[in-house]
């Protein structure tokens, strides 16, 4: 399991899309800053090669054909000049079949700073400060001839949240008066550990 923290981009984790997979899929990409991101870079190639390495060794034709592709990006802005920053992409299918037909339902866990499990009432927006939990799953595709490591997406939590769009609770101050429940704590939501220190590492 890795944990990737930085400023979150088109944050989908709280419905599934389904306007490309019929099945919905959970997603968010991440921005970190080139040289905090490096490590975690240098980790995902490696296993990228070695699963290179693994199909060639199967099957030795295919070292001419197969190419890598990655599940990180450099960043750009409008004009398409790199901003120094490495956006990595993360996802989630909704649903999944298993070998015998049955097909399950799952959504990753988000969370606030301090692990209470948010219901989407408050949409995490462009800029969000966020750690993302993934599990990086190396993939042989022959259908494109390319290898890769895809970024299984499993919790987010939300560190400082810029909410998405006009949020009905930025119109009103606060006043006394009745309060609503918080949304009940979920002690198994335990992978990013204690965030006191919200400037934690990979």
């Amino acid at each position: 399991m890795e944990v990737i923290k930085g400023k979150a981009r088109w944050a989908k984790v709280f419905e599934p899309d389904t306007r490309y997979v019929p099945e919905g899929e959970y997603s968010i990409q991440v921005v970190v800053p080139e040289s905090e991101a490096a490590e975690v870079c240098e980790q995902l190639d490696k296993m990228a090669q070695a699963k290179l390495e693994e199909a060639v060794k199967e099957n030795p034709k295919l070292k001419t054909v197969l190419s890598t592709r990655s599940c990180y990006d450099n960043d750009t802005d409008e004009a398409g000049t790199p901003t120094g920053d490495i956006v990595f992409k993360a996802k989630m299918k909704a649903r999944i079949k298993s070998r015998d037909g049955r097909v399950y339902e799952q959504k990753p866990a988000v969370v606030d700073a301090k692990r209470t499990p948010m219901d989407g009432n408050a949409l995490i927006g462009n800029g969000s400060v966020v750690k993302i939990a993934v599990e990086p799953f190396p993939y042989m595709m022959q259908a494109t001839k390319s290898v890769g490591v895809t970024l299984r997406l499993k919790a987010v939590q939300v560190i400082d949240l810029v909410e998405y769009g006009n949020s009905v609770s930025s119109i009103f101050d606060e006043e006394d008066g009745f309060v609503t429940k918080a949304v009940a704590k979920d002690d198994s939501v335990d992978v990013f550990g204690d965030s006191a220190d919200a400037e934690g590492d990979f």
